[in-house]
């Protein structure tokens, strides 16, 4: 109905009305057909009820969907046909969904089939909306072959889009969050095939398919034999190069694939890639593909430490560059945990490792999902030494457990922080040189995203917090930080930061740190935001950053701009430092991925950089390498030698002599000299960095000038010319105390931030900051005011998060709670927390066995066999009792994890047993419940309590008597209290709900958030009409309905244990007796609303609308429309008319006009003998109203007849014309000569 009205507005208000009187009885046609559309169709058939079958005027679903019309994905089902098509349904998925499908084809063969899955249409919610694909049964398969998310375009690559599994099954599993839905995807699989460019054909049709595996034909290449072997047949045509067996001979002035780059540029290449995708074999051994890792350079050869892997690894891998092959480096000694967003750093023959999410010491946490980071990961703070030697690193924990009585650790933590997403790097400060580790940033999970910079003094073994100074740097999570040599300066850019208390958005900023006087500089901005990208300098001076995540926050991206809608990006960007300008680096093979790793790759010609590993919805093990352009000395002019720097070299030009050097050979200082050319245009200042600096500190390091206020310049200071500074130096020690807490966004590191001399005891005036929980800021304790705020908040703040270690607890202090690993993390902190999807279903307001997942309580909080075969990880073992009673167990489609615990015989993993009575009951031949239930059950699987019981009867539990529900009126919230150890209950009776009212009850408030069941009732009054019940619950809630009547005051159970996310009921007249006798109600329903937990809204109606007579609709319609047909007739006549008597009107008053125009005397003088020549004049002319017109008088000659004149007097008469005024062209005489 409401979209009806709403097409019938759109037509009357739109460009499309017509003024026309005709229209209008149109449009009511229009609106009149449509509500009796919409009258048929509204309710349910077989053809909106999508994927089920309609009964009672409500959608049945099919096995695997929901929703009202079944559109919508739901549950766990088995797919056993060879080939098939897997899909969200249609339109947009659903929100706070979980979809499950076990592909398990038969074998035609003694050996498992492989099978591909390829993504069609894919659009999710990046970050946030993932697709797993396990190959195996279960989540704790023999591999996690895929996690993807984000938009997949239709130009990607074949190989990006599709997988292969080969354990003859596959389990995907798709969860959505309750925030934002997106198109949803269209998969395809195929038993016995391998990778293609189309689902309908093999290998391209460019190769052989054997065990999944591709054998291409000569001139292809590719896993999918999808990609030539010579593109462009390498250019021959030009010069540039040949095609032979292994791809492309390039000239030596050529390179690139096709042999079309110029040699003298910079170029991107592929150092090697994945195994069958053509090009440089990879290296010999290569380990498994890894995301999160380090990877350092090791002498002459390369070191990969750590990373997210999915499967068992080694800790370290040396990449021997002179051999091409990886060599896994065997741990000894003490053995530290894999990890990954971790730090390493090489320090003499030995690597320092520190920090990083390792995966917890349960082996069962998380649902045995692979990967460290779905088994539950914590972060840590471990600090970790290797020696290396040959083949081996022997390992020593050297994390400290004591505080230097010198150094001020950070936050009072002896032993350092727990960070993951941090950088580090190697650097010798003071006088002495001391070794130390610098940490940049990072995310902890108990301070949030962290804005320090730590020490550790190797040599000494403790740690320090930075006393930085300058701009109030921000980089949090997944930012990159570089050593460059030329400015032995540090520069830190982009990473996952905090908005606020609740979102986080990655950053574009780039800074500048200074490690011998930590002084923070900020520097232009990168033109789009990323997080968990790569950067390296590829010389000194150039900085070269690809990769990442470019937003966290489809609905944003999606509007703003689709094409970053992707979630990883490929594009690479080059930053010169001593210009302060981004150049887009040279295009080059299209590899997007996040959390990959750049170091410079020794035993190379040119300076190379290589972007190793990483994750674009699968982990990856390819190699990709950048080199940069021929050296300065190559460049013949200024503008060639400037512009070097979007080739990865910086040259600054020398006008005396003409020669272009590298920036390095000049010096960095050097370079400043007037005498020498180092940019096209001078550095941009942006002013807009001093509107935005708080302190004299952040307004010098900016560039600007402090003096009471910063300003662009020193010749803006006026006033406070005394108080001018410059530099940071000149600040002294007035600190930024405002801009400094401003970077804290929860109350722990807030309160964690001391003054920079905290000495004596531990006093509140020590504080920098307070935390102000009526803004939900970090502010300065700059006043007493600001002090005693501290004070009367007690000092403390709320739990952390990351301490809390169950569902009930975790969302009552409004944190997320991730069910599969069963970790309490802060709301802005999703993408630091689970950066690869390792988080398979999270909640911030549902508990219980819905939201229990594998986490803590596990499968064992499912208390039936259909939610529990709703949780991918888990299965039902019936007790064998034959009543429906059982356990959920973790484990797979072949057997529980554990399978001594549950025979085979009793194992359900995608079906339910036929009987479910929850052990109350037995069943009969159909397959149904014997009723009565026992243990005061009711339902037809004894699902529910009976009226005036209360309890729980799943799973054999028990219902029992004296529950009352204690409800105000029920407009209002429900309250429930127990008194005495028997938790009896009372309540008035509740109001009734009115008829053809719809009904929204919000149960959002703190003090609803204890509530769990509400009531309500209704007494239809029209005898005559259908009674439409219709409720909508907005999170998961169960129903039971029942009704009384005037002849059986006893409640009589009509449904139990429904599902009221969506449910609909017509109860005919025919069936119950409706309306009011004696002022006595003869039917009453009630509504038990039950097993929720706020926050939530519930929508319920009773509505009686009289059915449409289609025999008085039609005769009604006919009989308007042919009014309305009469009424336009009878206007159009009605118009005719008055037309022609407006005609007529104006034909009067022309010839009054005509009548009463003004008559004079004119003398004529006449000539005798012949007609004069030329064109008449007129004696008069008498202008009209408008002077448009005018009235012409002439003379003229009357005829004669032969005689003198004509009769009467003079042969004369006065003639009149009504002519138009304007400049009419004359004809011209043939003959200009001729005179009369």
């Amino acid at each position: 109905m409401v979209e009806s009205l709403q097409m019938f507005l759109f037509l009357f208000k739109s460009k499309y009305r017509r003024k026309c009187c005709w229209f209008s009885p149109f449009l009511c046609s229009v609106l009149i057909v449509l509500l009796f559309c919409n009258g048929v169709l509204s309710n349910c058939s077989d053809h909106n009820c999508v994927n089920g079958v309609c009964r009672n005027d409500t959608c049945v679903c099919n096995e695997g969907w929901q929703g009202p019309e079944c559109q919508h994905c739901g549950g766990k089902i088995k797919l056993t046909e060879p080939t098939g098509i897997i899909t969200d349904g249609a339109g947009n998925y659903s929100v706070s969904t979980q979809c499950s499908w076990l592909i398990s084809p038969p074998w035609l063969g003694p050996g498992p089939p492989a099978i591909r899955v390829r993504l069609e249409s894919f659009a999710t919610e990046c970050g946030w909306d993932h697709m797993y694909v396990y190959d195996g049964d279960s989540v704790r398969a023999e591999r996690l072959l895929a996690v993807f998310s984000g938009v997949l375009e239709e130009g990607e690559s074949g190989w990006s889009r599709q997988v292969i599994a080969r354990s003859g099954s596959v389990l995907i599993h798709f969860f959505s969050d309750d925030a934002y839905a997106m198109e949803g995807f269209n998969v395809t699989y195929a038993a016995y095939s391998c990778p293609s460019n189309d689902h309908r054909t093999n290998c391209s049709n460019h190769g052989e398919c054997e065990e999944g595996t591709c054998r291409c034909e000569p001139e292809w290449i590719g896993v999918a034999c999808d990609q030539p072997l010579c593109p462009d047949n390498c250019n021959a045509q030009y010069g540039a190069g040949q095609c032979t067996k292994d791809g492309c001979a390039c000239a030596p002035s050529r390179r690139g694939l096709n042999c079309s780059r110029d040699a003298s540029l910079a170029s991107w290449a592929w150092g090697w890639r994945e195994r069958g995708e053509g090009g440089a074999p990879p290296p010999d051994a290569p380990p498994p593909p890894a995301a999160g890792h380090s990877l350092l350079e090791y002498g002459d050869d390369l070191l990969r430490v750590g990373g997210e892997t999915f499967a068992p690894a080694e800790f370290v891998y040396r990449y021997k560059t002179a051999k091409r092959e990886w060599v896994a480096m065997e741990a000894k000694g003490e053995i530290p945990a894999l990890r990954f967003a971790h730090s390493s750093i090489i320090y003499g023959n030995e690597i320092i490792v520190y920090g990083g999410v390792v995966a917890s010491d349960e082996p069962d946490r998380g649902g045995g999902l692979a990967g460290v980071e779905g088994r539950g990961g914590e972060v840590t703070n471990e600090v970790w030494r290797g020696l290396v030697d040959a083949a081996h690193v022997t390992w020593r924990n050297v994390t400290p457990t004591a505080c230097s009585p010198h150094r001020q650790a950070p936050f009072k933590h002896c032993g350092g922080l727990h960070l993951s997403g941090h950088t580090a790097l190697f650097a010798r400060l003071g006088k002495t040189k001391k070794p130390v580790m610098l940490v940049f940033f990072g995310h902890s999970p108990h301070y949030g995203y962290m804005h320090l910079v730590q020490e550790f003094y190797i040599d000494e073994g403790v740690w320090s917090v930075s006393q930085t100074r300058g701009w109030p740097a921000r980089a949090g999570f997944g930012h990159t930080a570089v050593f460059d040599p030329l400015s032995k300066k540090v520069y830190v850019h982009a990473g996952l930061v905090s908005e606020s208390e609740a979102t986080q958005a990655p950053s574009a900023s780039l800074y500048e740190y200074e490690i011998e006087t930590r002084i923070w500089r900020p520097l232009p901005s990168a033109p789009t935001p990323r997080y968990l990208h790569s950067a390296v300098f590829v010389s000194p001076g150039v900085m070269l950053v690809i990769g990442g995540n470019s937003h966290n926050d489809s609905a944003v991206a999606t509007v703003t701009n689709p094409a970053s809608a992707k979630c990883f990006s490929s594009a690479a960007m080059l930053y010169d430092v001593r210009c302060g300008v981004w150049w887009p680096a040279p295009s080059g093979p299209s590899s997007a991925r996040v959390a990959s790793s750049a170091t410079l790759l020794p035993r190379t010609d040119r300076r190379t950089a290589i972007i190793y590993g990483g994750f674009d919805g699968r982990l990856r093990s390819d190699a990709l390498t950048f080199a940069v352009g021929d050296k300065c000395s190559a460049r013949a002019d200024e503008a060639a030698c400037l512009n070097t720097a979007q080739y990865g070299a910086a040259c600054v030009w020398k006008p005396a002599d003409g020669l272009c050097v590298a920036i390095e050979e000049l010096g960095w200082k050097e370079s400043f000299d007037s005498s020498v050319k180092a940019c096209l245009a001078p550095p941009v200042f942006d002013e807009r960095r001093c509107s935005a600096a708080e302190s004299c500190e952040s307004c010098a390091a900016a560039g600007c000038a402090w003096c009471g206020a910063c300003v662009p310049a020193p010749l803006h200071c006026a006033r406070h010319k005394h108080q001018m500074a410059v530099t940071v130096e000149e600040c002294g020690q007035s600190g930024a105390g405002g801009e400094v807490c401003g970077r804290y966004h929860s109350c722990a590191a807030c309160h964690a931030h001391l003054h920079r001399h905290p000495h004596g005891s531990e006093e509140l005036s020590q504080r920098a900051c307070y935390w102000d929980y009526d803004s939900v800021k970090c502010r300065p304790a700059n006043t007493t005011t600001d002090i005693r705020s501290v004070a009367s908040a007690g000092g403390g703040c709320n739990a952390a998060c990351a301490t809390l270690t169950t569902c009930m607890n975790c969302t009552a202090e409004e944190c997320i709670w991730c069910a599969s690993t069963g970790r309490c993390v802060d709301k802005n902190a999703y993408g630091a927390s689970f950066p690869l999807g390792g988080c398979r279903a999270w909640s911030t307001n549902l508990c219980g066995a819905a939201g229990a997942g594998a986490g803590a309580g596990g499968c064992g909080a499912h208390l039936s066999c259909a939610s529990c075969r709703a949780e991918p990880a888990c299965g039902w073992c019936d007790d064998g009792a034959g009543g429906g009673r059982g356990a959920c167990l973790p484990g797979g489609e072949r057997r529980p994890h554990h399978p001594h615990v549950c025979p085979h015989r009793r194992w359900h993993f995608t079906r339910c047993p036929a009987c479910q009575c929850n052990g109350h009951a037995v069943c009969d031949g159909a397959a149904r419940c014997v009723q009565p239930c026992a243990a005061r059950a009711v339902g037809p699987h004894c699902d529910a309590c009976a009226p005036a019981h209360w309890g729980s009867p799943l799973n054999g539990g028990a219902c029992q008597r004296e529950f009352l529900l204690l409800s105000s009126d029920i407009n209002t919230n429900t309250i429930i209290k127990c008194t005495g150890i028997n938790k009896r209950m009372y309540s008035p009776p509740a109001d009734d709900l009115a008829v053809d009212y719809q009904f929204t009850f919000n149960l959002s408030k703190k003090e609803d958030r204890h509530l769990s069941a509400i009531n309500f009732r209704n007494a239809p009054v029209k005898p005559d009409v259908d009674a439409d019940f219709s409720i909508t619950c907005s999170a998961h809630a169960r129903m039971n309905l029942t009704v009384r009547t005037r002849a059986d005051p006893a409640e009589r159970t009509l449904f139990s244990d429904v599902n009221c996310t969506n449910f609909r009921y017509k109860f005919a007249k025919s069936e119950h007796a409706f309306g009011v006798e004696d002022n006595v109600t003869l039917t009453t329903f009630f509504v038990y609303v039950y097993d929720f937990r706020p926050p939530l809204w519930i929508q319920i109606s009773f509505s009686q609308y009289p059915k449409l007579n289609l025999q008085q609709f039609f005769i009604t319609f006919s009989s308007c429309f042919l009014l309305l047909l009469l009424v336009a007739a009878a206007l159009w006549k009605i118009k005719q008319k008055y037309d022609l008597y407006r005609r007529r009107q104006r034909l009067f008053v022309e010839m009054e006009q005509m009548a009463s125009r003004p008559f004079s005397q004119v003398c004529v003088e006449l000539e005798r003998g012949g007609a004069g020549g030329g064109v008449p004049a007129p004696v008069a002319l008498e202008p009209c109203r408008w002077g448009r017109a005018a009235v012409l008088s002439l003379l003229v000659r009357l005829p004669t007849g032969g005689t003198g004149r004509a009769p009467p007097l003079g042969g004369l008469a006065v003639a009149s014309a009504l002519v138009t005024l304007g400049h009419h062209e004359r004809d011209r005489p043939r003959n200009h000569n001729q005179c009369k």
